[in-house]
């Protein structure tokens, strides 16, 4: 059972929310800015801190990720942490939509 401390479908909506957020900075630019990325991660960092509990290992498991280390990384590195943070909120809302399902 997922550890929530708002509603599964609140968390659903605002982790749909940021994924739709890595959509438009990948549409707006080629390449996205590093404090974009930075400003991105700092929100979401925070909205995680509200949807799951503080003995939850997910807060700690999405700032792992990280961020770029500089403004100068080689082009294509916010892309790429596009695509992991993308893909690591797409299996949080998986697994809150499988706590959700009553079993048979």
């Amino acid at each position: 059972m997922v550890n929530l401390k708002i509603s599964p479908e609140k968390a659903i909506l605002l982790l749909n929310e940021k994924i739709d957020e890595i959509e438009t900075m990948r549409k707006n630019q080629t390449c996205p800015a590093y404090y974009d990325l930075v400003g991105w991660c700092s929100k979401t960092w925070s909205m995680i801190d509200g949807i799951y509990g503080a003995d939850d290992p997910h807060p700690e498991e999405i700032r792992v990720i990280g961020g770029p280390a500089c403004s100068c990384n080689s082009p294509g590195g916010t892309q790429l942490l596009l695509e992991v943070y993308q893909d690591r909120l797409q299996d949080y809302i998986n697994e809150i939509q499988g706590s959700m399902k009553i079993p048979e």
